[in-house]
């Protein structure tokens, strides 16, 4: 079957997001696009002259390189080869540009797609990068997050977040699994808190990620704000020690449970964990 012509057009679409950051914290999520870009990442980082590739799965794919590196405050890479097998759209040639400036002790950041389209679907380019900056992006930036220095092996570290998760975080008010990927577990304080967590990345000694599948915290207008928001743990060495990372994506400063929440996590994850892991009991006996 012959494909029909296509018909590009040149665009450069910008979008701009304010974030609670400094420039260089900011450019340093920028830069982690493993983590935050919606296509699979494969490449050793980002960094000047650095060559990568995106895919999604075995129909979308480009091949990209760094063109302009100036630390804390831009990021350029062209597009080099790509290809959508679905119709035989190439956006070659593309370049995607992100720009930090300062702006009061916060950072604005702005980027643009400067290159080519197909015509009809110069909307759908507009959505995307409004879905990868204002949601992906952003939500990767400024999603609570708290972390933890231990000098225990990352598999003990690991085995006191999933085995006794109960003895840091619900107590007696904990009921599931969380060990293996597919377990769910409930965290249910009866006339305050309810929420249900599904495993759905386990890497031992190194990652884990729950996806909150229900949630109702009464005291909010939105009680069901945490549902689809994840609790994601990783472990780093750092010299003699271990980092261990602990972020709630989608826990974000506009949201109405982020003050209170972050100070329950703040609590839980500085103190019950850190002392779970360090000492074999929380600070607070549940």
């Amino acid at each position: 079957m012959t494909m029909a012509a296509l018909t590009y057009i040149k665009t450069k679409n910008s979008v701009e997001i304010e974030l609670s950051k400094s420039p260089a914290n900011v450019f340093n999520h920028v830069t982690d696009l493993a983590k935050w870009w919606p296509e699979e990442f494969i490449g050793d980082g980002i960094k000047p002259g650095a060559e990568f590739s995106l895919k999604t799965g075995d129909g979308h794919y480009s091949k990209n390189k760094v063109i302009d590196f100036v630390q804390d405050k831009k990021l350029v890479w062209l597009t080099t080869e790509s290809i959508r097998k679905s119709d035989g759209y190439d956006w070659s040639g593309t370049k995607f540009v992100f720009e930090l400036s300062p702006k009061g002790d916060k950072t604005l950041l702005k980027f643009t797609y400067a290159g080519i389209v197909l015509e009809n679907e110069k909307e759908r380019l507009v959505e995307i990068c409004d879905m990868c900056i204002k949601g992906m992006l952003y939500n990767f930036v400024e999603s609570f997050s708290a972390t933890i220095e231990v000098s225990n092996s990352p598999q003990e570290i690991f085995h006191r977040i999933t085995k006794d998760t109960a003895k840091w975080w619900g107590g007696k008010d904990f009921s599931g699994k969380s060990i293996n990927p597919n377990d769910e577990f409930i965290i249910n304080h009866p006339g305050a808190h309810y929420s249900k967590q599904k495993l759905v990345e386990v890497i031992p000694g190194k990652k884990l990620v729950w996806l909150v599948t229900e949630s109702n915290l009464s005291w909010l207008k939105n009680q069901e704000e945490w549902t689809n928001t994840k609790m994601i743990f990783e472990i780093r060495a750092k010299n003699y020690s271990y980092l261990l990372h602990f972020t709630h994506e989608g826990l974000t400063p506009e949201k109405e449970s982020y003050l209170r929440c972050s100070e329950g996590w703040n609590m839980v994850i500085k103190d019950w964990l850190y002392n779970l892991i360090m000492y074999g009991k929380p600070h607070f006996e549940f």
